[in-house]
């Protein structure tokens, strides 16, 4: 007599894991080009650079059987006036080591008042380099802003194997439609557009420029003066509350007495937080002219950047 036939063995579970090799640090740089390094969200006003470094495990019960490794690099160009933009993004040519049959595809998402495009090969199989871009386009009511990011997602699948994925998102940015004419509030000085508010424009003036050199030499002087250096070593912030605004001017300049032909230029600027302390502030009687060419240039940096109530920038005096 034969013993009982024995049970087949249980078959072995194989799965999929998909990790983000390295920690990604934030850098902010004051250049035109974004210069993209691994393991670095490389910003400036109106680009991000993403470059990481991503690894897919090859599991069976629990154990490594394979692995495969490659660096994914995102590249986003903002316009600060339109609404709609472009990303393109690279999966690069992955290191396998018995991982053959690796497909990727590839969703990107940014929410409510964002509609995303993407265009990829989707099921393309791990190994040689893959191209990919994303159109964006943003919708933005009247004197209204709107921030986001995009969400990226990365499934992978291998016959015979449950499925993986890992997730990121971009650099924050954002679009408005803020800039009216206060005297036609039917008129709009500025296009929307989109920037990424987390990076700190900075407003220039020149001692050698004419028209400003009173105004660039005051600033120059209260940076030096006061600790902290404010606009220089630490940003300024906007403010647009007009009658805050009035406030830190009639504070810091409300007991001159400018001759005709003359102003009472303050800094910090009455129209930023740092603004109205005679304590951490400075005053000195200038030409008129000067010191209203230098508030226009003011005003167009604001709408150039699409700096906004509370947003950082910081002030340079070539």
């Amino acid at each position: 007599m034969t013993g009982a036939a024995q049970a087949d063995p249980t078959p072995p579970k194989n799965t999929l894991s998909a990790v983000l090799v390295d920690p990604v640090k934030t850098v902010r740089v004051h250049a035109a080009g974004v210069s993209c390094r691994i393991g670095h969200l490389t910003v400036t006003r109106t680009g991000m650079c993403l470059d990481i470094n991503a690894r897919v495990n090859l599991l069976r019960n629990g154990r490594p059987v394979g692995h495969a490794t490659f660096e994914v690099k995102h590249s986003m160009n903002l316009k600060t006036n339109k609404l709609n933009w472009g990303e393109s993004f690279t999966i690069g040519k992955a290191r396998l080591n018995n991982a053959s049959g690796i497909r990727v595809s590839v969703s990107v998402g940014a929410g409510k008042g964002v509609k995303t495009d993407v265009n990829f090969r989707q099921g393309s199989t791990l190994g040689p380099a893959h191209k990919g871009t994303v159109k964006y386009k943003a919708s933005v009511g009247k004197h209204k802003t709107l921030s986001k990011a995009a969400s990226y997602r990365f499934k992978f699948l291998k016959p015979g194997y449950t499925p993986a994925a890992f997730s990121y998102k971009s650099a924050k940015f954002r679009c408005d439609d803020t800039f009216w004419s206060r005297e036609n509030p039917n008129r709009r000085v500025k296009k929307p557009g989109c920037v990424i508010p987390g990076f700190a424009p900075t407003f220039s003036l020149s001692h050698t420029d004419a028209k400003v050199k009173e105004s660039a030499r005051h600033i120059a002087d209260a940076q030096s003066a006061i600790s902290g250096h404010p606009g220089a070593s630490t940003p300024l912030h906007r403010i647009t509350n007009e009658s805050t605004i009035d406030k830190h001017r009639r504070a810091m300049c409300g007991r001159a007495n400018a001759p005709q032909g003359k102003d009472c230029d303050e800094y910090p600027f009455a129209a930023t937080k740092e603004g109205g302390n005679p304590r951490r502030g400075s005053t000195r009687i200038i030409s008129a002219g000067d010191n209203r060419s230098a508030g226009a240039r003011l005003g167009g940096f604001y709408k150039v950047q699409r700096v906004l109530n509370g947003d950082a920038y910081y002030v340079h005096i070539k």
